[in-house]
């Protein structure tokens, strides 16, 4: 330690000039593995001792003889007075100074051992190396809004200088975001820059460099940072009602960096795992729970996970039990008497509410409002509470189901009770008839509806006298709504009417009901008959009724006519429409004669009477069967059917007009109608290129060798358009109007034009009265046209060089422009306000020509080159 002391002083004050010592330079690098060699000679004539080596930790280092290594030993040269320090397969703890002594002399040589910087754990970059993680420390993650921390080791001699940089900027030791820390563990130093409260900006590529100065050697290693966002739970399982043996399924929603992964626990066991009982959906973020039962209540816990945190919530599962109620008991009891039905359960939750019903009707509790004859209320049985819904005073509206119904949070259940009342038979007279009424040889049924519980034993008779299905009669049974029906069919003879009896009879009692089989006839002749109208092919007869219709209502008549010697034709009609007789001959003389017609048939026939037809003519007016307001875009098609009399000859043809008429009241051809004709055996005809929106009338006719028929009409209106009133002449005073709802667009047209008229208007009035306006400006820029002020000017002599006064143009003629204005004849009204002639200048007025007309000359300036170009 003394000649370590020694050499220390001699390093401070200087090296001794006794010894002298190579290399010169004080201080040595080499790299591990590699030698060295120091030499240390005497320098002093006066002494012949030979210096010695010392390691650094100041002992001394002997030759090989002497118990030297071969990596470390002295070699000594005494011819010389010089001894050698070889030093080989130097390494790490080689490093040090190395002292060479003589007496109280003493010098030394550095040796600095050079480690190459290396970054550990470094990910791999080769074609075939396995991808880089979180592992290698040039991947790093650091967590937002937390303190974190990079770290930057690295192994290296002597020990690097480190610094840091982000996003390609140095990052100072002054910003107060960052702290620079250092620790050492063995070898390996590592650099710490620690971040306060990371925010998203700290994310990207930073550099961590590593330089050792003397070596002039830089080294860095590039970490890619990821901030990272713990996970965050945004839909948070909720709580569930489950019912048993169905399923439930629990939700849950996590945001982070990096994604977060799923765990399900319920309680604090292990986590659920993808099966039978558990299914797991959406990535692990959905939990199914299948075949619940109670025992599956609790909680059940949704953990979201990635490397940056935790976060968990819970959702609690309730299991309900649905009602079980008991079984429907049907009960019969007699009127008058007492039932009690009863509702429990078999299986629930204790909290399950029970309620009776009667169809939409809810019972409450106690006597019922509109029936105190029904009360419901509870008592307990072995524990269990029943709902009991007491009926007294039975009566046959009591018969039916009354529903038990049960409620609770896992679902509901319900049963019909059946009450059946017994009764004896009740007929039912409104819908059994008093009275049937029938004739001889037609089927007749007589019914009997009635209602009994039990079904009764019901028979028929006449006269006291049972009557057998399949012997006298013949008798059907038939449930229906509201009970059941017996029906008696009856083929009578004159002998089978009269009154039947109906009984129907059960062990509680019996029902009669008496039914009348009433005989009714045909009608009696009619006395009351006239023909009110006679064509040249028909006639119309009016009736009234018999004074005895046989017992029904009369339905229609027959007509029996013919002509003298021939046999009789019939024509038949209903009650409803006219007795018009049809297709007769012109100019004759007919028998004819009436009956009235029942369901029985028809009546005697009234006594002949006899009418005659009309001569030939022409046919009757066709008549339309088409409606005013069938068109269809721009085509109407007209439907009609042939008159009843065609006067005695066949239509050879029908005749169709039509013309634009003002409104829908018109029943006239308005001026210039259109007209076609059509054949005999057409029934419509389509017309076309009808304008929109426009009312027209159309008229048919008939045409046989006899003549023309008068029309039948129909006014009718084209759909769409505005309905405007034809261009043409109206008869007598009726002025046009315009018919149907203006559009918008046709409004705001009609408005428009009517604005650019009243312009134009204003225009030409100030260019006659004021010489101004939009028409001036055209004459006086586009046709020459002097402008007022000029010609004041120009009439003062003022005018340019080469005019003389009152516009001459130098030759002694003045130029006239003659405008007539407008006309007037001698009967005008004198209220008519006749063109001013003030607004032209004095002078200007140079000639007013009779009264029909007046003219106006103006003076215009003109030259050869200009006249002839006036507006």
């Amino acid at each position: 330690m003394i000649l370590r002391g020694v050499i220390l002083v001699a390093f401070l004050f200087g090296a001794s000039e006794a010894l002298y010592l190579t290399p010169a330079a004080t201080s040595i690098t080499k790299s591990v593995g590699e030698s060295v060699l120091f030499t240390c000679t005497n320098n002093d004539p006066s002494s012949q001792d030979i210096p010695t080596w010392q390691d650094t930790d100041g002992y001394p280092i002997r030759t090989i003889d002497n118990g030297g290594s071969q990596d470390m030993h002295v070699v000594v040269y005494p011819a010389d007075k010089r001894s050698q320090l070889n030093i080989f397969n130097i390494i790490q703890n080689y490093e040090g100074s190395y002292g060479c002594v003589l007496g109280q002399d003493s010098d030394s040589r550095r040796l600095i051992v050079f480690e190459e910087l290396e970054f550990p754990n470094k990910c791999p970059r080769g074609p075939n190396d396995p991808p880089c993680d979180k592992t290698h420390q040039d991947n790093q993650d650091i967590i937002i809004h937390e303190a974190d921390r990079l770290e930057c080791t690295v192994i290296g001699k002597p020990e690097p200088t480190i610094g840091w940089n982000f996003k390609g900027n140095p990052i100072s030791e002054l910003d107060e975001r960052y702290t620079f820390q250092r620790t050492v563990q063995g070898e390996e130093i590592t650099h710490i820059l620690a971040i306060g409260n990371v925010t998203r900006y700290d994310e990207g590529l930073y550099k961590c460099q590593a330089s050792q100065l003397e070596q002039a050697v830089i080294k860095s290693l590039d970490i890619t940072v990821d901030v990272q966002e713990p996970p965050k739970i945004i839909l948070p399982p909720q709580d569930k009602n489950g019912t048993e043996h169905g399923s439930i399924t629990f939700y849950c929603r996590a945001e982070g960096d990096p994604q977060p992964e799923y765990t399900w626990y319920r309680g604090g066991g292990d986590p659920l795992q993808d099966g039978e009982k558990y299914t797991l959906g959406d990535e692990g973020r959905e939990l199914t729970i299948k075949d619940l039962v109670k025992n599956d209540l609790g909680d059940y816990t949704c953990q979201a996970e990635n490397a940056a945190g935790i976060d968990q919530k819970a959702g609690f599962l309730n299991v309900f039990i649905p009602p079980l109620l008991n079984p429907a008991f049907n009960q019969t009891k007699s009127l008058n008497e007492q039932v009690e039905l009863e509702c429990f359960l078999r299986r629930g939750e204790e909290d399950t509410w029970l309620r009776w019903r009667r169809g939409e009707k809810w019972l409450r509790d106690g006597k019922q409002e509109f029936n105190e004859r029904w009360e419901v209320f509870s008592r307990v049985e072995q524990g269990s509470t029943v709902k009991v819904l007491r009926i007294t005073d039975i009566t046959k509206e009591d018969e039916g189901p009354y529903t038990c119904w049960a409620e609770n949070a896992g679902g509901e259940d319900e049963e019909d009770h059946w009450l059946l009342v017994e009764y004896a038979p009740v007929i039912d007279l409104n819908r059994s008839p008093h009275e049937v009424k029938g004739w001889v040889d037609n089927e007749s049924n007589m019914t009997c509806h009635w209602d009994a519980f039990p079904d009764a034993k019901v028979r028929w008779s006449r006269n006291q006298i049972p009557l057998k299905d399949g012997v006298n009669a013949t008798i059907e049974t038939e449930e229906v709504i509201g009970g059941v029906i017996t029906i008696l069919y009856v083929t009578p003879t004159s002998r089978d009417f009269g009154p039947y009896e109906c009984h129907a009879e059960n062990r509680l009692g019996k029902a009669t009901h008496n039914i009348n089989f009433k005989q009714v006839f045909p009608p009696e002749p009619l006395t009351n008959i006239r023909v009110t109208d006679i064509s040249s092919t028909t006639f119309t007869i009016e009736v009234e009724d018999p004074d005895d219709n046989g017992g029904l209502r009369i339905e229609g008549y027959q007509v029996g006519y013919h002509l003298p010697g021939y046999p009789e034709d019939y024509q038949d009609f209903n009650e409803t429409e006219p007795i018009k007789v049809l297709g007769l001959t012109p100019d004759r003389k007919y028998f004819y004669r009436v009956a009235a017609v029942n369901d029985v048939g028809v009546g005697e026939f009234s006594d002949n009477k006899t009418v005659t037809t009309e001569y030939y003519s022409p046919p009757d007016a066709p008549i339309i069967l088409s409606k005013k307001d069938d068109g269809r875009g721009d085509k109407y098609t007209l439907e009609w059917r042939e008159a009843d009399n065609n006067g005695g000859g066949p239509v050879q043809k029908f005749e169709i007009r039509w013309s634009l008429v003002s409104n829908k009241d018109e029943t006239e051809l308005g001026p210039d109608p259109q007209d076609i004709e059509v054949d005999r055996n057409a029934i419509a005809y389509t017309i076309t290129n009808l304008e929109p929106g426009k009312y027209y009338w159309i008229e048919i006719y008939a045409r046989n060798a006899f003549g023309l028929s008068k029309s039948d009409g129909i006014n009718i209106v084209m759909p769409g358009g505005v309905p405007l009133i034809p261009t043409t002449k109206y008869p007598g005073n009726k002025l046009p109007q315009i018919s149907g709802d203006l559009s918008t667009a046709a409004l705001i047209g009609i408005i428009l034009g009517a604005f650019f008229v009243l312009l134009i208007i204003v225009d030409i009035s100030c260019y006659f009265m004021n010489s101004c306006g939009f028409m001036m400006c055209i004459c006086v820029h586009c046709c020459g046209k002097v402008p007022p002020d000029e010609k004041d000017d120009l009439e003062l002599g003022d005018g340019p060089p080469g005019y003389g006064n009152k516009l001459d143009r130098g030759n002694g003629e003045v130029p006239d422009t003659v405008m007539p204005l407008k006309s007037y004849s001698d009967d005008d009204d004198d209220s008519i306000v006749k063109p001013p002639v003030n607004g032209f200048s004095e002078g200007d007025v140079e000639e007013v020509r009779g009264i029909d007309e007046f003219e106006v000359k103006l003076k215009a300036l003109d030259d050869d080159d200009h006249w002839g170009s006036q507006c």
